[in-house]
């Protein structure tokens, strides 16, 4: 084998596992929230703390990575600063605390799953914001994905009841919310490295989501020692590493493969929350899951398809 294609198949390797270690950080962040709750912590609250331990981590990575930037970028940015402040604060502002409490009021496999829809709101945004056109290929996708939604949903209401109803307007407007994220970001976040520009927009957030705590006065300490070791590994393995290790990923294979890859993430969160919370895993969610991945695959394949012919 030559030097040269063994190092790229190196590099491939890497760069898959890069990926699916970020997907499985991603999708323990709902465990280790549904076991901080068993402690009556708020879902805000939590969120809370899981900021406040991120947010130095994030301010060293920000650091290192903008001076690398040269004096042009880094004149750009501080020229777009409040715009990245803004829609910082749609993607992990808004869409963690929809996303946090909605956890409160359903299973984290549901929660995992419905998140998961963003990639079809993007498109629904780009529909009627950017008047956009949605090909065969993509109405089917949709179709697909809400069938699977709709089937997880009333799988969910069975096993939560009412709850499940409060739950899932919450995380559908934590999708709703991060959509409106990547959609915004994606013509501003090309002119920068990904890390420089989402440590930016999560350290913004971060203080917005302490200031937020402040002010409502959010209980955060007497708590069991759990709790905090929960909301440390929280910030450190499901925050902080995940999004090094994606962007890693990115890098090394592709953003076509690594979204491809990134659909692990529900089916790894129905996994753990089966083993380590004891959820119920049943013949409808399987059905649900299986379409939504699906749809989801076909619309993620065919977007990122489009992209790279640009």
């Amino acid at each position: 084998m030559a030097p040269e294609k063994a190092g790229n198949d190196k590099r491939f390797i890497a760069g898959i596992l890069f990926t699916v270690l970020g997907a499985a950080g991603f999708s323990a962040k709902a465990i280790l929230a549904k076991l901080c709750y068993r402690y009556g912590i708020s879902g805000f609250a939590t969120l809370t703390l899981r900021m406040m331990m991120a947010l130095p981590m994030y301010m060293a990575i920000f650091w290192w990575y903008y001076r690398k930037q040269d004096e042009t970028t880094r004149k750009g940015f501080r020229k777009d600063w409040i715009s990245i402040s803004i829609v910082g604060l749609f993607g992990y502002y808004l869409a963690s605390w929809f996303d946090f409490v909605g956890l409160e009021y359903v299973s984290a496999s549901f929660e995992r799953l419905l998140l998961f829809i963003y990639p079809t709101l993007v498109l629904l945004i780009s529909l009627f914001w950017l008047k956009t056109r949605a090909g065969k290929r993509e109405v089917a996708a949709l179709l697909i994905t809400y069938i699977g939604i709709g089937i997880a949903y009333h799988n969910e209401t069975a096993l939560s009841g009412l709850n499940a109803n409060i739950g899932a307007v919450y995380i559908i407007f934590a999708a709703v919310t991060y959509a409106v994220y990547l959609v915004a970001t994606e013509k501003l976040a090309r002119h920068y490295s990904p890390l420089v520009f989402t440590s930016f927009a999560i350290i913004i957030s971060a203080l917005a989501i302490i200031l937020h705590g402040t002010i409502t006065r959010e209980k955060l300490w007497g708590f069991p020692t759990p709790v905090y070791f929960y909301t440390l590994a929280m910030a450190i393995f499901c925050t902080v590493l995940p999004s090094l290790f994606v962007a890693q990923g990115i890098a090394m294979i592709g953003s076509n493969r690594a979204a491809i890859l990134s659909t692990l993430g529900p089916v790894m969160t129905i996994y753990l929350a089966f083993v380590v919370l004891g959820d119920d895993f049943t013949p409808a969610q399987a059905i649900g899951t299986a379409c939504v991945l699906a749809g989801i695959a076909m619309l993620t394949i065919r977007r990122r398809q489009a992209v790279s012919h640009e």
